[in-house]
């Protein structure tokens, strides 16, 4: 699901996997090894429940079609990562998402922005066109900061294509990358709400994120997950509504490795101050000049 969706920087995804074929196997895997590795996991799928029957039916009821194709069309890019780095699979994969979405999107995108926009077609999904269109609308600042930090890849010595990616991207290979929890599941959510507006709560989560872990060389090679799950399915207006009753978003940092947003009182943050707790306000006061 994280690389279907683009949810996680390619580091997340492969890295672990990567490394257990090269240490345990001493590079003997092939691509068709690896395949054949995920059609197992496939039919484990189906094989985890009591009958065949009910396996089958799980297919069809608990995975739609767009999605089952979409893990499916995956395969042939995962199996490379017997070959290719945990990055050049990745940009592979994004690119073809990009080419083949139902709705066309036009050209392959490039600058500085182009990998948060193909991650955020695999991530919204059917509001892919409403969510690219809108991020262009964003002020400068969010822009930036959702193209450099949806572009660290989390592993040492790779970066994506220097052409789809901010310079400091490209030049300074620093970390920890995010993966930001439930990202996909906000964005396919979106129903009558603004897309705009939900890149700029984005946006914001990942400063906060990168002030609660400031970037650095040293830890390039690791990732932080951010979990948004108390806001995956809320509209921007009711995360706005609770802060005109006096409650505040905050992301919390739990450990050295994840963070969650929460919603507390004005009244809790003292406490939190005084008990040494590290967090961070996430701003909602720029979606009022936003559509």
């Amino acid at each position: 699901g994280w690389f279907v969706q683009a949810e996680a920087p390619p580091g997340a995804i492969f890295t672990s996997f990567r490394e257990t074929i090269i240490r345990d196997h001493r590079s003997k895997i092939g691509q068709q090894d690896v395949a054949l590795y995920f059609v197992h996991w496939l039919t484990d799928l189906a094989g985890a429940e009591p009958t065949p029957l009910a396996g089958c039916e799980k297919f069809v009821t608990k995975f739609p079609l767009p999605v089952l194709n979409s893990f499916l069309r995956s395969f042939s890019f995962v199996e490379r990562i017997a070959t290719q780095t945990e990055t050049q699979v990745m940009e592979d994969y994004l690119k073809v998402r990009w080419e083949e979405h139902e709705t066309k999107l036009g050209p392959l995108p490039t600058g500085d922005s182009a990998i948060a926009k193909m991650r955020l077609v695999c991530m919204a999904q059917m509001n892919a066109n409403a969510v690219v269109t809108a991020f262009d609308s964003l002020s400068e600042d969010d822009i930036d900061m959702l193209s450099l930090e949806m572009s660290r890849t989390g592993c040492v010595g790779q970066t994506f294509s220097q052409n789809l990616v901010p310079k400091e991207a490209f030049s300074r290979c620093e970390g920890p990358a995010f993966l930001v929890y439930y990202g996909p599941a906000f964005f396919q959510s979106l129903g009558n709400d603004s897309p705009a507006k939900r890149l700029c709560v984005l946006a914001d989560i990942y400063r906060c994120a990168r002030g609660l872990w400031p970037s650095s060389a040293a830890k390039v090679n690791t990732c932080v997950t951010i979990r948004i799950d108390v806001i995956k399915t809320l509209s921007t207006v009711d995360m706005q509504e609770a802060t005109s009753r006096g409650d505040v978003w905050m992301l919390m940092k739990h450990n050295e490795t994840e963070a969650f947003v929460e919603k507390n009182s004005k009244k809790h943050i003292n406490r939190l101050i005084a008990s040494g707790q590290e967090f961070q306000m996430i701003d909602l006061a720029s979606l009022k000049l936003l559509k």
